[in-house]
């Protein structure tokens, strides 16, 4: 048989091509097919017993009357689905020596694990050091994904995907500020835009990526970016981004203008568009800002300013559906903002919460707005499967240094 190497991908998926042909586990249902294979394919450089097989399919924990019948049924569809790469491919492949399964050793194959293998085991080499941030490249380009990430359910995938996601987070945090530091922003950002494709959570890729736009100009982006990444973990995680992350979208916000400007074109750039109705609906970094001044103003005026936490939960207990948390939220903030006077501010501070600040009000009037606001709600929106409590504190003056 002609020896054209397969093709194996392990990331991302799992598939096997051949010439022409490929075979992929994303469409073929036969779960049990597919997990042989791709335990094979990890093993190939051993042989692998019939023990070990049934230990991992577990045919006789599921009742099966003959695991040794059922693995044999199993593995003759094993080389029925590789036949689909070319006729007699199943046999060829798939060899049975001295009481164990292997795969062929004469079949040449290029498996994208092992090419990422072998780049880790470079890049931990001394000698590559002026080398590093190609084999960095190379390493990320061969990670599609996560390991047989159609097949996450299987136990022992599991620690072998977290060791290579956790090797690719590496690979990024390490390649981006290499690729800054040779002024190839660009490609650092397509590097990050990727990573987060793959882990849209991970918040220090959105610092690279917002480091990289910085260096390209490319500001009004990274407020996106920004405000794309508070949304997420706020409804998902109830977190606001960190300080490094707030600083750079400050930086961002900060325009070099070199040309002055008058005092009437100032003016026209601060007001605010009209008509303006109801209380100022804020990101919080912007709340926090103005918390921050209100605090040092009253500690010169002694003026009175509330601050009132609403938190929203299930009714009797329960926790509502995410969708449904959703909803109420959205609809909350859009109450609170036509309910609250002009001079009032709202902020999202997680998930699951509103901070609203009371200027010029005492604690009593406080709790009253807060009573109205929550019984308005329910009023409006009667069936919503949500409570509210509220908690009422007075705005803590800024002590001299």
């Amino acid at each position: 048989m002609e020896q054209t190497a397969l093709q194996v991908c392990m990331f991302g998926g799992f598939s096997v091509t051949y010439k022409d042909k490929t075979i992929r586990s994303d469409t073929n249902r036969a779960k049990t097919v597919w997990t042989l294979l791709t335990y094979l394919f990890y093993h190939r450089d051993r042989s692998v017993s019939p023990e070990e097989l049934l230990s991992l399919m577990h045919f006789a924990e599921k009742g099966n009357a003959n695991p040794s019948g059922a693995l044999k049924t199993a593995l003759f569809r094993v080389r029925s689905t590789l036949d689909q790469l070319g006729d007699g491919m199943g046999k060829h492949l798939l060899k049975f020596r001295n009481g164990g399964y292997f795969l062929n050793p004469d079949v040449e194959m290029h498996i994208d694990r092992e090419g990422f293998d072998a780049l880790l085991l470079s890049i931990a080499d001394p000698a590559n050091e002026g080398n590093k941030l190609q084999l960095f490249l190379d390493a990320l380009s061969l990670y599609g994904g996560e390991f047989c990430c159609d097949k996450q359910s299987e136990t022992w995938i599991i620690p072998i995907a977290a060791y290579y996601q956790n090797c690719y987070v590496r690979l990024v945090d390490e390649a981006v500020p290499l690729l800054e530091a040779s002024g190839r922003h660009n490609e650092g950002a397509a590097i990050c835009r990727r990573a987060l494709e793959l882990d849209p959570y991970n918040e220090t890729f959105y610092q690279h990526l917002m480091r990289c736009l910085l260096a390209l100009e490319q500001r009004s982006e990274v407020v996106t970016v920004y405000e794309d990444m508070s949304k997420l973990l706020l409804s998902n995680f109830g977190v606001m981004p960190d300080q490094e992350s707030r600083a750079l979208y400050r930086e961002a916000l900060r325009t070099v203008n070199l040309t002055t400007i008058s005092p009437g074109t100032l003016m026209e750039r601060l007001r605010e568009e009209m008509p303006v109705s109801g209380a100022l609906v804020c990101d919080y970094d912007f709340f926090r800002n103005v918390y921050q001044a209100q605090a040092r103003m009253i500690a010169r005026s002694g003026d009175a300013v509330h601050v009132s936490l609403f938190t929203v939960s299930g009714r009797l207990g329960k926790t509502p559906a995410k969708r449904s948390m959703e909803i109420a939220m959205d609809n909350l903030e859009k109450h609170l903002a036509r309910s609250l006077r002009k001079g009032d501010m709202v902020t999202r501070c997680s998930s699951a919460q509103f901070v609203i600040m009371l200027p010029q009000a005492n604690y009593e009037d406080s709790c009253k707005v807060c009573d109205r606001l929550v019984d308005s709600f329910f009023r409006q929106y009667p069936h919503a499967p949500v409570r509210i409590d509220y908690y009422v504190q007075a705005l803590e003056p800024t002590t001299n240094g």
